[in-house]
């Protein structure tokens, strides 16, 4: 053998692919990152188109219903609410009318105990129950008026007579001949009271003109 024969051959070397990045997976678009995925466009025919608009307006019509209904369920619910005020209010002012010839009649104990002598301590007896009573009174919301020295307000005092004013402040409340009540706001009673002349017209005869 010649030594041309002896002679290993080198192999071949094939050239490399010009601009395929190394590492690359076979057929990855280039530039485009991987295990993105792009959604594809979806077409619709005319017919799904039309079918897809009538769901669209569909909830939008629910949607408004929903909203008015829970406006009317929230109104209804104010309503409720005024209309139990109401009640309480009502039933409150009933239990009160009720209870005020009690006060009246206390009232009235306590003016002839006054006046009776050696009875010091009835007086103080029924002072006692007087206290109570007007507590469990306040405990419902309910409270006498303050009348005595107070201008005069046709909308707590009901003046039955004048007097002259002696030294007094004109159209002040001179004496209270029955307590008045309120609850809260509400007058359940207005007090019936004296009030001492002024100048003008009575309180009475100026709450008429100011009607008219």
């Amino acid at each position: 053998m010649t030594d041309e024969e002896h002679t290993e051959q080198e192999p071949e070397q094939q050239p490399e692919a010009e601009g395929a990045p190394e590492g690359a997976p076979e057929g990855a678009p280039e530039g485009e990152p991987e295990g993105e995925n792009h959604p594809e466009p979806v077409t619709l025919t005319y017919g799904e188109y039309e079918e897809l608009m009538t769901l669209a307006r569909e909830r939008d019509d629910f949607l408004k219903r929903l909203q008015r209904a829970m406006a009317d369920y929230q109104n209804l619910q104010k309503r409720i609410d005024r209309s139990r005020d109401t009640v309480r209010d009502a039933t409150m002012r009933s239990l009160a009318e009720s209870l005020l010839p009690i006060a009246d009649s206390l009232a009235r104990a306590v003016d002839a105990a006054l006046s009776t002598p050696g009875a010091a301590n009835i007086v103080e007896g029924l002072h006692l129950v007087e206290k109570e009573f007007y507590g469990a009174l306040e405990r419902f919301g309910i409270r006498p008026l303050t009348a005595v020295g107070e201008p005069f307000d046709p909308h707590f005092h009901e003046a039955l007579m004048q007097v002259p004013a002696d030294g007094r402040p004109a159209g002040s409340v001179a004496q209270e001949l029955k307590k008045g009540f309120v609850m809260g706001d509400i007058v359940i009673r207005p007090s019936q009271v004296v009030v001492t002349a002024n100048d003008g017209p009575a309180p009475e005869a100026a709450d008429e003109e100011a009607d008219a």
